[in-house]
């Protein structure tokens, strides 16, 4: 999943600050220093293609990143990227330790149950859905899944729901549902 053309949201953009084309970026993680000048990105939002932007200055405060676009020089400009989400290429994410992963890495992997008897999947076991994306609740991150049946499943992140993220496989299995 690692190719150069794949873009993962690190941050939310926020108001405009100031008047010279700078923007508020709320980080999703906010211990990482991703943004840096020169960073090419891109900008999506729901409503409107996705908007390929570089870096020129990026300052860190204790509560969010000031961004300048290099495509953008007035308020006015840059206020039509208020609540969208910037993009990097996977490939611009820092490098983790053997023991750290990103969520990405686990988007569109199929998502089983555990038998209850012995824990073991079957060879032939079914996924009951596949997962769509993370987020992040004050107690614990949550994942969603998308089952089978069109609905989406919260899971939280946490050892009594999940058995197993598994990275070198590319699939989550789940302690069995209570229904």
């Amino acid at each position: 999943m690692s190719d150069s053309d794949h873009r993962v949201a690190i941050g939310k953009l926020g108001r405009p600050h100031g008047i010279r084309g700078e923007i508020r970026l709320f980080p999703f993680n906010p211990n990482s220093h991703t943004v840096t000048d020169g960073l090419h990105a891109s900008v999506s939002r729901e409503d409107v293609p996705d908007l390929d932007v570089t870096v020129e200055k990026a300052r860190y405060t204790d509560k969010f990143i000031i961004v300048k676009f290099e495509e953008f020089d007035d308020r006015g400009d840059v206020d039509e990227l208020k609540h969208g989400h910037l993009k990097v290429s996977y490939d611009d994410l820092p490098e983790l330790e053997d023991d750290r992963f990103y969520y990405v890495e686990l988007e569109g992997a199929p998502v089983y149950v555990a038998p209850e008897e012995d824990g073991e999947l079957a060879d032939d076991a079914e996924p009951m859905g596949v997962v769509d994306r993370f987020f992040e609740t004050g107690a614990n991150d949550v994942m969603v899944v998308n089952t089978d049946d069109g609905d989406d499943l919260f899971v939280p992140l946490v050892e009594h729901a999940v058995v197993l993220l598994d990275f070198q496989e590319g699939r989550v299995i789940l302690q069995p549902l209570e229904i």
